[in-house]
């Protein structure tokens, strides 16, 4: 009898799908290699008609996740800059496509999962798109193993490698900040209620899937009990704070302590050399009347933090790139004595605090106890930033709406692989973490299924990258997640994984990790390259742990 050919597209490596990927004669068989506590993926599109198709997993080794892939639109692709306030979208669309992009937007991509814990999945435009973790059952042992998976009719023999070395958990420490605003708009729900705060919970998950181990609390006036004199109350936050420690998460980042201010029209005052109060912008810090309501800030903040046993575990951001958009170094210097200022504050009456900042250089010395640069700035200054690093102190990794081109970047026109090489580069550089801004920062009006360019409130520069403001999508039950977000787990795994092998040898940890990345700017975003990297690290892994 003449077997059934199906037509689709099947891949386990790290790569995006489009809805008109390439299609052909589907395998009967797929390899996988993995950790015993991975969770690989598999993307799979199948040629089919209108009816809805049935996914399964059978295996004695793993239990499945599937996820419906769902297409969403790349409207702008992003521009070839290095510094935030540019054209960070190429708004009159190029003749050609950016060497450095996947695509010539417009376009369409598969990055958004929307959950289907049946299985069933509903074809668009004649094709079944499906994307399936598996999850191995505990005790899961080294060795060769095997599933099938099955969509409708088709069935993929699925041979996975399970190499003797685990993930260690929650070992490199990540952030990425989230809108409360965008988590009512989009779910119907109100700040403070019961209904607000499950939600809260369910975007703490989809963070805690991706490694994230703090949660950021960006502070507003709801925290302003009375004026003249100033009086603060923060009770209102407990039951945020208690939402994301109850769903495991380490740390909070709390801030900020300074603001730049705001122009006659309203928009932030980029270029200032003014700090002003957070909770009350019109004021300097560095006037008499400023540091009386900073101080009373701190002061009822450090009585909050400390009554409720939380003392030590926060982090503060004093303010988010203060080395960023100066126009003189006049300007950098009335920066710099006015967050001295601020730091001195906050240390006095929150001893042992630790301030984390994004960066772009090490001119902050003494005020900064987590340097946080971005890619371009670290390399930039490359030295500094690892003389402080021997001297004890902490340096992560960021990027945001920039760096563009052919850097390291999580934009939907960038190759995906790009998201995960970006941990590779935090590894390589013996950085200690990673922050992001946007988990789910939809600007107010933008929606990520009609439009994933995000609006630029800051007055300077065009619109922010596709993709660029979050990784979750704004589902009907709470947060779906996106391959992008599946890049930055995978990421988030791997940099833990490299330290255990630079722990041991780090001639072999440096020589492997050449072989994707030299750079930010210079690397190999092959997938099928990365693949055969990737399974050396769990090979050399695995011996290292079979010998120790």
């Amino acid at each position: 009898m003449e077997q059934t050919v199906f037509e689709g597209a099947i891949s386990a490596r790290e790569e995006f799908f489009y809805p008109d990927t390439a299609r052909g004669p589907l395998p009967a068989g797929l390899r996988l290699a993995m950790p015993v506590n991975g969770r690989p993926g598999v993307q799979l599109l199948l040629a089919a008609g209108k009816s809805a198709v049935k996914a399964a997993l059978e295996s004695d080794s793993f239990t499945s996740e599937f996820f419906a892939m769902k297409a969403v639109p790349v409207e702008y692709n992003t521009g070839d800059g290095t510094q935030q306030g540019g054209a960070m979208v190429l708004a009159e669309r190029p003749g050609e496509k950016p060497a450095y992009a996947t695509r010539l937007a417009p376009f369409w991509v598969y990055d958004c999962l929307k959950p289907a814990p049946t299985g069933e999945i509903e074809p668009e435009n004649g094709l079944a798109a499906l994307y399936v973790c598996l999850c191995p059952k505990p005790g899961l042992a080294a060795g060769e193993h095997t599933a099938v998976l099955r969509l409708g009719e088709y069935r993929c023999t699925l041979r996975v490698r399970v190499y003797g070395t685990a993930i260690p958990q929650d070992a490199f420490p990540v952030t990425n900040w989230f809108s409360q605003e965008a988590i009512c708009r989009f779910h119907g729900v109100e700040k403070g209620t019961p209904a607000f705060y499950d939600m809260v919970r369910r975007y703490a998950r989809a963070m805690r899937r991706m490694h994230q181990t703090m949660f950021y609390i960006e502070l507003d006036d709801a925290c302003v009990a009375a004026r003249e004199p100033y009086r603060f109350d923060f009770e209102y936050l407990c039951p945020m704070i208690e939402s994301f420690f109850a769903e495991g998460m380490q740390r909070m980042e709390l801030g900020t302590l300074l603001s730049r201010g705001f122009l006659p029209g309203g928009a932030p005052d980029m270029y200032t050399d003014s700090f002003k109060c957070a909770m009350a912008p019109e004021l300097p810090i560095d006037s008499p009347e400023g540091y009386a309501v900073t101080v009373r800030f701190v002061q009822a903040l450090a009585e909050f933090l400390t009554r409720h046993g939380w003392q030590d575990k926060v982090l503060f951001h004093i303010h988010d790139e203060p080395d960023i958009h100066f126009k003189d170094q006049h300007t950098l210097n009335a920066r710099k004595r006015q967050y001295y200022l601020a730091v001195g504050i906050l240390r006095k009456y929150l001893p042992g605090v630790r301030v984390i900042e994004a960066v772009s250089s090490a001119e902050f010395r003494g005020g900064v106890d987590i340097w946080v640069p971005g890619t371009p700035g670290y390399e930039e200054n490359q030295a500094a930033f690892d003389g402080l690093a021997a001297l004890g102190e902490e340096v992560w990794g960021y990027v945001c709406c920039g760096p563009e081109g052919n850097w390291l970047n999580r934009f939907l026109d960038f190759a995906l692989l790009k998201g995960r090489l970006l941990f590779w580069g935090c590894a390589a550089n013996r950085l200690g973490g990673f922050l992001h801004w946007g988990f789910n920062q939809f600007a107010p009006g933008m929606d990520p299924f009609r439009g994933t360019s995000c609006p630029n409130p800051t007055g300077i520069g065009t619109n922010f990258p596709c993709g660029d403001a979050f990784v979750v999508y704004p589902g009907t039950d709470g947060p779906w997640p996106g391959m992008r977000m599946e890049a930055a787990r995978r990421g988030a795994e791997d940099a833990a994984r490299r330290a255990l092998l630079r722990g041991r040898n780090p001639a072999a940890h440096d020589a492997l990790a050449a072989r994707v990345f030299v750079n930010n700017h210079q690397y190999n975003d092959d997938p099928a390259v990365f693949e055969q990297v990737y399974e050396e690290l769990l090979r050399a892994l695995e011996k290292q742990e079979a010998g120790a």
